[in-house]
């Protein structure tokens, strides 16, 4: 892999669609989009779908199972992380890397922004999606030697 695979845009990804839940959703519906989906976190968004927070696995472990909390008795923006960073899908690759690498992060929201500067999701970055395109970079580097 080389430096022109990182500077890619994040759209080259085979990145996920942003699985949502309401302002004012108990946890326990998240959870349920969570299981269904097969995904480890979740976007928050207000009644007009703009991104305000982001839920994670992790959260629910912190927030809710280790306070021996009920989830139905919960709502989301409780224990959501608020302002989550986010980036374009045209940002590049090595983008996401850097702001996970430096956050912490296992996900970031993709978004676009109106002229109020206000974010509205349209995907999810995660870093397995980054190395499975690495995988898959590497794969095809070795097939063709």
């Amino acid at each position: 892999m080389d430096a022109r695979t990182l500077s890619l845009p994040i759209s080259t990804l085979d990145y996920k669609q942003p699985t949502t839940v309401q302002v004012g959703s108990p946890v326990s519906d998240a959870v349920d989009i969570m299981q269904a989906e097969g995904f480890g976190c979740i976007l928050v968004v207000d009644s007009e779908q703009r991104l305000v927070g982001i839920l994670t696995d992790r959260d629910l472990l912190v927030h809710v199972c280790g306070k021996r909390l009920d989830p139905t008795n919960v709502n989301v923006e409780e224990i959501m992380s608020a302002n989550p960073e986010s980036l374009r899908a045209s940002d590049p690759i090595a983008f996401a890397l850097n702001l996970m690498h430096l956050g912490h992060f296992r996900h970031v929201p993709l978004c676009i922004w109106d002229d109020q500067n206000q974010e509205f999701p349209i995907g999810l970055i995660s870093t397995r999606d980054i190395l499975d395109h690495v995988a898959i970079f590497i794969e095809s580097q070795e097939g063709g030697a």
